[in-house]
């Protein structure tokens, strides 16, 4: 199986890179760009001029204003780039694995009718399925535990009526009382269960 998540999350890192190296480069490019340089000091000699001169009367330079802006809406491509990445990132990795969780607490507390909605065939999806998968076989499983125990009570309350009839029950009652119950035990075996100092010293 390709890891097809790990490929999307590089894939909205990889964009983000992108976004900031390429206003990185252009912002290099401008800072090193010879006619700014001049222009500075063109415009640090004028207003030193103009200050001596006419205090109160302070040009503003098209170039650092220029710049200026070029900087603002670098900054504001990269915040919306960031922006964009990060909703996707909520919609297909963060909201999908809180439905999830909110399922799995459902399962926990014993509400076996949820199940989780599979949107995409990634590592998320495969873990969706398997909480579906999960679900279905804890609904075989009680189905079948109730069926069992319910035939086994029914033998039961049978036998309990004829001996309170003062008649003894047949061995064909009693055979099916305990191949209901055999069968009920050899089921619990079949699972692999966690092995606990309480099991080990029971």
């Amino acid at each position: 199986m390709t890891a097809k998540l790990i490929a999307r999350l590089l894939n909205y890192f990889l964009l983000i890179a992108i976004a900031a190296i390429m206003i990185g480069v252009e912002f290099f490019f401008e800072m090193n760009r010879p006619e700014l340089k001049n222009e500075i000091c063109n415009v640090t000699i004028e207003q030193t001029v103009t200050d001596i001169k006419q205090p109160k009367q302070v040009s503003s330079p098209t170039t650092i204003a220029d710049l200026r802006n070029k900087i603002v809406v670098m900054f504001g491509v990269l915040t919306l780039v960031v922006a964009i990445v990060m909703m996707m990132f909520i919609k297909n990795i963060t909201m999908p694995l809180q439905k999830m969780a909110n399922v799995a607490q459902s399962i926990n507390d014993g509400d076996l009718s949820q199940i989780v909605p599979v949107e995409h065939m990634d590592e998320i999806g495969v873990v969706g399925n398997a909480i579906n998968e999960l679900t279905s076989n804890l609904q075989e499983i009680t189905t079948f535990t109730c069926s069992t125990a319910t035939q086994a009570r029914a033998g039961l309350d049978a036998m309990a009526e004829k001996i309170a009839q003062n008649s003894l029950p047949d061995q064909q009652e009693i055979k099916a009382v305990r191949e209901n119950l055999q069968t009920l035990i050899e089921f619990a075996d079949s699972f692999t269960l966690l092995h606990t100092d309480i099991n080990n010293d029971s």
